[in-house]
């Protein structure tokens, strides 16, 4: 007799957790913890509410919220009635909300109106001006044609929104969808359907649309929550946030064992301090330079840094610490939710693989092809990833499949790669035009784009440089428009109304257009153009 299928979508899964681990807290923030019991609520209250105003199967539903069970409960009812949900960074600019907005037909936008130093009212007045003179129920802009309604948490002053508070009251009235139409609709979302679109730098001055469907996100993070030694009586604090690939695949890892997600009200490392400390957290996902520094300040507070997965080297099955050269890489990306290659976190890598990202995951398929003929290469022999299978994206939106994957159906990643005999993978370099910071994708051609865009900047060629902290930062060279002189910092500054921060280039540097690296036919040469500005921005700083 064979084991049961385990649930392939979002409903299916969600309510055998809800079954299993009903009291169990699902959700901790300083300020409420809830159940499992109490989000199934929650996120059946908005479903209903969504069904309510016309929302449905299909349905673009876009989401702009800090992590939190806000977050996390207009997200489930989302997923319930078979929406197709875009995150949204809660980093954007005006320029970038209205082209993600515009470009995955909203049609339903939840959003919190504030966090940090952000109001999203305002950005969303500065992407669409015509937006002012619409009626909540009444929207029609040009610049984002399907777009009929947006639900803020605090709708004051702004008479073209409505307040959550009375999407919500749509549930409690006398004709509402009640649960038996909810739980219809929710027999209805298939694993095929498309669920999440996620936007991240692409290899153009825009982001890309990667699509997952509901099984990839039902499927894929109980795999992961394998490698990553996730237990239901665990307390994750995830660092990355939710509208990334990499904070939303720990999200369903966490959900889909059961455990509990814990939300501090910011980033900032006092918040995380806090709610490290009030609501027992025993495991952090993070890493890099961020991680570093939490650490630091959780020891100078008398928090027991070993007591908390994450903060302590890992561990191999015997109880030793694992060298880093010996611990899983875990190499992943937007496109295939998270990792692709990788093994547990209690792994210990043989001696003869160190740096190595591991094996397969939930059955990816790999193969390593030469990047100028697509022809497979032999074991060991560096060239271009390309992968099929698994939890791979169902395609960029608005794209044809045969503009993305090959003949066959791989997907050419643009890492440079190698596998040995054993089917271990190792990472090399990135082949395209990304830079990997913080976690983050940046496309350098977007941010060349927001600096051409500058009227200072006659052009600018940007890149990656290498950083102990970072991976990698944005670095920029720019020719000054004739007759500019610019300034770096005030090129940052005005590059943040277009940009988000994490994309802003670190390190600025000054050339003329004779000076940029280039092959006999034009193209950049990245390499070269990294040494220069190292070699420029070190001058600069010695004078």
């Amino acid at each position: 007799m064979t084991a049961a299928e385990p649930p392939s979508t979002i409903p299916g899964q969600f309510a055998s957790v809800v079954a299993a681990r009903g009291s169990h807290d699902a959700i901790a923030m300083l300020d409420e913890t809830i159940s499992y019991d109490e989000l199934d609520r929650r996120s059946a209250r908005m479903a209903r509410a969504l069904l309510a105003i016309g929302a449905g199967k299909g349905a673009r539903i876009a989401l702009l919220a800090p992590d939190g069970i806000f977050w996390v409960t207009a997200f489930l009812a989302s997923l319930r009635i078979g929406g197709l949900v875009t995150v949204i960074s809660t980093l954007c600019t005006p320029k970038e909300l209205a082209h993600i907005l515009r470009n995955s037909d909203t049609q339903v936008l939840i959003s919190a109106r504030r966090f940090l130093n952000h109001d999203y009212a305002e950005k969303l007045e500065a992407a669409f001006p015509d937006v002012k003179g619409c009626r909540p129920e009444c929207l029609r802009l040009a610049e984002a044609p399907f777009l009929r309604s947006v639900w803020m948490d605090d709708a004051e002053d702004f008479g073209w929104t409505h307040p959550v508070s009375e999407l919500l009251a749509r549930a409690d009235a006398t004709d509402a969808p009640d649960a038996a139409l909810l739980a219809a609709a929710e027999a209805q979302v298939f694993p095929s359907d498309h669920a999440v679109i996620v936007y991240t730098s692409g290899s153009t001055s825009l982001p890309k649309a990667v699509i997952h469907t509901q099984w990839n996100i039902s499927r894929h993070p109980p795999e992961l929550a394998k490698l990553f030694l996730i237990k239901p009586d665990d307390r994750m604090l995830p660092m990355l946030p939710a509208f990334w690939l990499g904070g939303m695949a720990m999200l369903f890892q966490v959900l889909s064992q059961g455990a509990t997600l814990v939300y501090p009200p910011s980033p900032d490392h006092e918040d995380l301090i806090e709610a490290i400390r009030q609501l027992k957290v025993n495991r952090i996902n993070g890493w890099g330079d961020g991680l570093y520094r939490l650490k630091d300040l959780a020891i100078e507070r008398g928090i027991d840094v070993d007591a908390i997965v994450g903060f302590q080297p890992f561990r191999d099955t015997a109880g030793e610490p694992i060298p880093m050269e010996n611990q899983s890489g875990m190499l992943g990306m937007s496109e295939t939710f998270a990792p692709h290659s990788a093994e547990p976190l209690d792994y210990r890598m043989p001696p003869d693989k160190p740096w190595c990202c591991g094996r397969p995951v939930n059955n990816y398929e790999r193969r390593i092809v030469d990047p100028e003929t697509g022809e497979e290469l032999p074991a060991g022999e560096v060239g271009e990833l390309q992968l099929r299978g698994a939890s791979l994206m169902d395609g960029f939106y608005k794209r044809r499949r045969c503009e993305v994957f090959t003949p066959d159906g791989f997907y050419p990643t643009g890492d440079l790669c190698r596998i040995d005999e054993d089917d271990y993978l190792y990472f090399v370099a990135r082949r395209n035009d990304m830079i990997k910071t913080r976690a983050a994708n940046v496309s350098r051609l977007e941010v060349e784009a927001a600096l051409n865009e500058l009227p200072e900047v006659a052009t600018s060629v940007v890149t990656g440089l290498d950083d102990e902290e970072f991976g990698q930062i944005v670095a920029a060279a720019v020719v000054p428009a004739k007759g500019a002189n610019p300034d770096p910092e005030a090129l940052r500054t005005s590059l943040r109304e277009s940009v988000s921060s994490y994309k802003v280039p670190r390190r600025i540097v000054f050339i003329t257009e004779d000076e940029i690296p280039r092959t006999a036919t034009g193209k950049i040469k990245l390499h070269e153009l990294g040494q220069l500005i190292e070699s420029r921005a070190g001058k600069e700083a010695a004078q």
